[in-house]
């Protein structure tokens, strides 16, 4: 779970992200419902430790894949930046809040951060979304 904490951080403080969907509304897991959009929730897809000669040793190296999901009201009567173009607006910010990157990331020691796959969107009654893919490298401290 260290990969998505690290990428909900990134999420979180990215002031022009969250100039479009707050911080309270980056969650992981499920979004609870009646949950005002938009929203982003996160996944964690997969964790796969590297397989090391000493299984015990603390700074296992683990790679998580982080899905994160962003939610979008359909624009019917709704404000500007909302529908189908604000989600793939916000799918834009999404990339640009989680550059390739190391280092320490909210207590998290981060050996890399890559972006993968975006898509598929979807829409469900009046709710547009689409999801990217990250694949974050980070070792146990």
């Amino acid at each position: 779970m260290s990969g998505i904490v690290a990428i909900r951080y990134l999420l979180a403080n990215d002031a022009e992200l969250t100039a479009v969907v707050p911080s309270s509304r980056i969650k992981p897991g499920n979004l609870p419902l009646k949950t005002l959009l938009p929203a982003i929730s996160l996944r964690q897809i997969s964790s796969v430790p590297q397989n090391l000669i000493n299984t015990n040793d603390p700074n296992r190296v683990h790679t998580d894949r982080v899905q994160v999901t962003a939610h979008f009201n359909d624009p019917s009567g709704a404000t500007a930046g909302t529908g189908y173009p604000g989600l793939k607006a916000a799918m834009k910010l999404i990339l640009a809040a989680c550059p390739s990157q190391y280092g320490s990331i909210n207590g998290v020691q981060v050996h890399s951060i890559q972006p993968q796959f975006e898509g598929p969107d979807f829409q469900d009654e009046s709710i547009h979304t689409c999801s990217r893919d990250f694949m974050v490298k980070w070792s146990e401290s």
